[in-house]
């Protein structure tokens, strides 16, 4: 099984959480107003939030986050984007402003000895693309005086002109990965398929595993319930997204909220009692998702990953699919 447990610690050896670990973002890239959003969640959500640190940086009145388990600080290139992603339900592009590693490292340092516990995210900006082992560089020298938190690397394209990641070139530099207490990835950045991401994801775990390197991997934009234990299966531990604030999770799948939700609450619902309702029942349904994958991992019983009368076997077949693509787990 490709499937792991690993424990994230602060410097001092506290643990802040484990894997699997199923992370709900807050993003400017979605067109609802984030200090309502954090209003709502500070209330009910007590496990970990993703947020990004371009939005603390140009939000105004940005409230201090104290009420998570652990906080994920982003790295700021997806809410910097010019057009990307644009054409997807429910994204659009936030105003445009000046971003740069300066800025990004004094967001950190305002956080870094405020509670809660953080992981904290290398910069990106979609403009700014370098080889493998100069973003290994540029992460560890921006890391160096960085105490207290979490430190995770996000590699990203070589080339501005490039979609996909180098898989070759990320496995031929693991070793340089030791700093680091989780190495992140962009979904649709692995490949065009759910597949070929799946290999992609097993590679990496499989030449992880060889070299016992033990750190988590995260797939950033993966938070759904039918990718995300697709992906975990593959050998990825950590997972964010917008979808729950985009589509209503029901019964192992993902709805579209303006249709299903009518459809569930009743169309003499206000639109916004129905995105609200729907907000908690998704973290609802995410925490209990994470669950069963724990229970998946511990067990290898594919049911608790959720069954599909329509699609018998779906996640067997697809584990099976993927061994057979990579030639084996080991």
């Amino acid at each position: 099984m490709l499937a792991k447990k690993f424990s994230l610690r602060l410097d001092n050896g506290q643990e802040v959480g484990t894997t699997p670990m199923l992370v709900p973002s807050i993003s400017s890239r979605i067109n609802i107003d984030i200090i309502k959003i954090i209003k709502m969640i500070s209330e009910t959500m007590t496990g970990p939030v993703l947020i990004s640190a371009y939005d603390m940086k140009y939000i105004e009145n940005f409230p201090e986050i104290s009420f998570p388990s652990l906080l994920f600080v982003d790295s700021g290139g997806y809410e910097c984007a010019k057009d990307k992603e644009i054409s997807e339900i429910g994204l659009y592009r936030p105003d445009s402003h000046e971003w740069n590693r300066d800025r990004h490292s004094q967001i950190i340092e305002r956080l870094e000895t405020s509670p809660p516990p953080k992981v904290v995210i290398s910069y990106d900006h979609p403009s700014e693309r370098m080889s493998i082992e100069e973003q290994i560089r540029c992460a560890k020298e921006s890391f160096n005086t960085k105490e207290g938190i979490i430190k995770e690397l996000l590699i990203k394209p070589e080339l501005i002109e490039s979609s996909k990641l180098n898989i070759r070139g990320i496995m031929q530099n693991l070793e340089a990965l030791s700093p680091f207490d989780i190495v992140g990835f962009t979904e649709k950045e692995l490949g065009s398929s759910v597949l070929e991401r799946m290999i992609a994801i097993a590679r990496i775990r499989r030449e992880m595993n060889r070299n016992d390197i033990n750190i988590p991997i995260h797939v950033f934009g993966s938070l759904d319930p039918v990718t995300t234990p697709l992906y975990y299966m593959s050998g990825a531990d950590i997972f964010d997204g917008l979808s729950w604030l985009r589509f209503i999770f029901s019964g192992g799948n993902a709805f579209y909220i303006d249709s299903f939700g009518p459809l569930c609450d009743g169309i003499h619902v206000n639109m916004n009692q129905i995105w609200g309702m729907n907000m908690a029942k998704n973290n609802n349904y995410i925490g209990r998702l994470n669950r069963n994958l724990g229970k998946f991992q511990s067990t290898g019983e594919y049911k608790f990953l959720g069954e599909y009368q329509e699609y018998p076997n779906f996640y067997k077949n697809s584990y099976e699919d993927l061994i057979e693509e990579i030639g084996g787990e080991n």
